[in-house]
């Protein structure tokens, strides 16, 4: 019953979101939605290449830290399913109270 609401709310979000967003691209072009994709993906590409092949970090741990610092709890649970493990939670719990501060200031 959970996955049936998000899904209706992130449908009802989109149906609402979408004439917004074709007008700001058509205004503002499609540099801007690269720039977002850039900036969204960049910093977890080389925190994640940072961690593994540097610090080599384990995987798991490393990736349950990507997403307390996005501070994206589905990505977490989506995580913790995927690995079949409760283990990216010792990632994800220092990194979001960390990110929650540092948005707000």
């Amino acid at each position: 019953m959970t996955s049936l609401g998000l899904a209706a709310f992130v449908g009802l979000t989109g149906i609402h979101a979408g004439p917004i967003f074709l007008s700001a691209l058509r205004e503002s072009g499609v540099g801007l939605l690269l720039g977002g994709m850039a900036v969204t993906l960049l910093p977890q590409i080389v925190g994640f290449c940072f961690g593994h092949f540097v610090l080599r970090m384990n995987p798991i741990l490393l990736l349950g830290g990507l997403t307390g610092a996005q501070t994206v709890t589905a990505a977490m649970a989506a995580l913790q399913e995927r690995s079949e493990s409760p283990a990216p939670v010792l990632g994800y719990t220092p990194a979001y109270p960390v990110a929650n501060i540092l948005l707000t200031t």
